[in-house]
């Protein structure tokens, strides 16, 4: 595997120390530069219908108007995220259940339009505008601290990103200039600092103090991925987040991490928003959480025998599907004991040792739809990508997501995984399907299931925000919530 974090990180700097065009930035070319095959990229970019996505948004916004759905009360606290559904055939019509939601770190948004990205770089772009306006750093400079994961194959979305932002921020006519870890200048004249490293690099260069965190000694104004964030192993810093995020100097894309992190706070984020939600058809489904593994075998025993139906595990803070395992209703107590192994093993294989996989989520198994793809019934989910504009959650876009194998009894992961780059780091766009007219059909869904899915994100993360003291602080977990 090629080591993106030394060669593609060298060329992206060499890349944005020139003028770079819109040319430049053509998926295809930009890979080319880059040493990566982006073709398939550019493919599933072009499945994207902007006129359909653009009459979805309006449609979803004006639903949510009356009752201001989603207008934030504050402004500091969401940036920009992404929740993941799948589909559920039920009597009265098509239903939505809630796999997961993502904060600062999502990915894949090189595959929505230009005109999709354009509002959700946005999110970002309102983080930096704060941190200027607001900064709390003696020699007033701004220092952004840019995330990227170990050998991202993903790490041209980077590029476009600090592009966008580069070129929105000289229009506002501040200086810029972007390092990496090998070049870095503390005493750089810049007014704006973007500096690029992988997660290898922060993790013994990051500290908290004073209530900033900081890179190897420097303040930073704004931490752009909530995967930066999660690495900070400071208990003062966690400590300070649960208790107020305003105490905080940095800003951080996005600051409610531990709630997008834990998908049990994210469903219980849903818990505390049923009324509303429920007029947008999310479904709900049994969920608990259990903090270790004597716990988590009680649990999920005392379920089998309870509801007689088969569940889910999902570790803490895990991506790619890294970790989750279906457990059959029919399954012998004996075997609960090796799936757990498994899912830790897996686990562990992605994020080696120095990740918790604890607390475990444990959900029901739901009822999904299938469709027919390349010969067979397969499983799918939908990402909504969504981003903050003016104190409100904006909707933008998305992508479909379909599972590698045909399903058949839904015990095998790979049934109902549907990650592009959960199997062994590689990205395999070509299970991809942007949002069209055309999708509609493939999926047998209408533009109101999109609205609805719309609709569904930004009263969620709203809900984040509402009741973030409220999610972080409960521990009745011995209740089995629905």
């Amino acid at each position: 595997m090629i080591n993106l974090s030394v060669n593609v990180l060298t060329k992206f700097l060499k890349l944005m120390s020139k003028k770079v065009t819109e040319s430049d930035l053509e998926l295809i070319q930009l890979g080319k530069s880059l040493g990566l095959d982006l073709v398939s990229f550019a493919d599933l970019r072009a499945s994207q219908e902007d006129k359909f996505v653009d009459k979805v948004r309006e449609k979803a916004l004006y639903r949510m108007q009356e009752k201001k759905d989603n207008y934030l009360q504050c402004d500091d606290y969401f940036y920009t995220g992404s929740i993941d559904f799948m589909v559920s055939n039920d009597p009265e019509g098509k239903k939505f259940f809630l796999l997961e939601t993502n904060g600062g770190s999502h990915r894949g948004l090189s595959i929505l339009s230009k005109r999709q990205q354009s509002i959700l770089y946005n999110g970002y772009l309102e983080a930096i505008f704060q941190a200027i306006i607001s900064n709390k750093r003696d020699d007033n400079k701004i220092f952004v601290l840019v995330g990227v994961p170990i050998n991202d194959g993903l790490i041209h979305e980077k590029i476009i990103m600090i592009e966008y932002l580069r070129k929105k921020l000289k229009e506002k006519h501040h200086s810029i200039k972007i390092f990496n870890v090998d070049n870095f200048d503390r005493t750089f004249k810049a007014e704006v600092v973007f500096l690029i490293a992988d997660y290898r690099q922060l993790t013994t260069a990051l500290t908290f103090s004073q209530n900033w965190v900081k890179y190897d000694g420097e303040k930073v104004n704004v931490l752009i991925g909530d995967g930066i964030a999660r690495r900070l192993n400071n208990h003062k810093f966690i400590n300070l987040i649960k208790k107020d995020i305003r105490m905080l100097n940095t800003i951080i894309v996005n600051p409610i991490f531990l709630i997008t992190d834990d998908k049990s706070l994210t469903y219980l984020a849903s818990y505390y928003n049923k009324k509303k939600l429920a007029k947008y058809n999310l479904k709900y489904l049994l969920f608990t959480k259990a903090y270790n593994e004597e716990e988590l075998i009680n649990k999920i025993e005392f379920l089998l025998r309870e509801y007689e139906q088969s569940f889910i595990i999902k570790p803490s803070g895990g991506s790619g599907g890294a970790g989750v395992m279906p457990i059959s209703e029919f399954e012998k107590p004996s075997d609960i004991r090796k799936i757990i192994k498994e899912s830790k093993k897996e686990f562990f294989a992605k994020f080696m040792k120095t990740r918790n996989p604890f607390p475990y989520t444990i959900q029901e198994k739901a009822d999904f739809s299938l469709i027919d793809w390349k010969g067979g019934k397969h499983t799918f989910d939908l990402r909504i990508y969504l981003a903050q504009n003016n104190k409100k959650v904006i909707p933008i876009g998305g992508l479909v997501r379909i599972s590698r194998d045909n399903f058949i009894s839904g015990l095998n992961k790979q049934e109902f995984v549907v990650n592009l780059s959960g199997y062994n780091g590689q990205i395999e766009v070509e299970r991809g399907i942007g949002f069209s007219r055309r999708t509609c059909e493939i999926l047998n869904l209408t533009s109101e299931d999109f609205i609805n899915m719309f609709c569904i994100g930004c009263v969620l993360f709203k809900g984040m925000v509402q009741n973030y003291k409220k999610i972080i602080k409960f521990s009745n977990w011995d209740k089995i919530l629905a």
